[in-house]
């Protein structure tokens, strides 16, 4: 496997992935994912359990706003009239109040997806619950994934959504226990004004 497409996948499986957690990939985009893994189970005996079985991390935050921590700019800086870039963190009112994790495997992840999907929420769900890799609340934040966080949706939206499917819960229960303690679980922290987004790539203790 040459650099550049190591590279290419580098960037194109965890796009795939995402998506995969919100919406049915399509024959094509489903196509290229095989294949780019087993590309990769060729180089790493690893690589198909870490596609299929790794660990995906739900967050539920509340009461937190954004502060500027952009660091302040050296006086050599100013010289050769440069500035640093905006950097933001997040803070909480109380954080061991206000911060709730789930931890599930992929497999779990795509199922979970795909129980509300038969029940209608297909087209809702990737609005309910963003999703990316490696983004941890507790890291600075760029402009950019300031505004990620600020458009999550408001948990009213989502439990409301939730309490729509009527059906939810019985197929979540058909699917076994992990589906449906997953789904109370969203229930749980949405009805208490959490907002949730999911970690393709947490960091996780064994």
């Amino acid at each position: 496997m040459n650099i550049e497409e190591e590279r290419h996948m580098a960037i194109a499986i965890p796009k795939l992935r995402k998506k995969e957690l919100v919406s049915k990939l399509s024959v094509a985009e489903q196509t290229e994912l095989d294949k780019m893994i087993r590309r990769r189970v060729e180089n790493d005996i690893d690589m198909e359990r870490m596609q299929y079985a790794d660990q995906v991390r739900l967050n539920a935050l509340r009461n937190y706003g954004f502060v500027d921590t952009t660091p302040k700019v050296s006086i050599f800086q100013k010289m050769l009239s440069k500035e640093n870039p905006t950097e933001y963190r997040i803070q909480f009112a109380d954080e061991t109040k206000d911060v709730a994790t789930y931890d599930m495997d992929f497999n779990t992840a795509i199922l979970l997806r795909e129980v509300v999907e038969d029940v209608g929420l297909g087209l809702d769900w990737p609005k309910m619950l963003p999703v990316d890799d490696g983004m941890w609340y507790t890291d600075p934040l760029e402009t950019y994934e300031k505004e990620w966080f600020e458009a999550f949706p408001d948990p009213i939206y989502c439990i409301g959504k939730l309490n729509e499917a009527g059906s939810l819960k019985e197929k979540a229960a058909a699917q076994g226990d992990d589906i449906f303690q997953v789904i109370g679980w969203l229930e749980k922290y949405w009805t208490a004004g959490y907002q949730i987004f999911a970690d393709i790539d947490p960091e996780i203790e064994d």
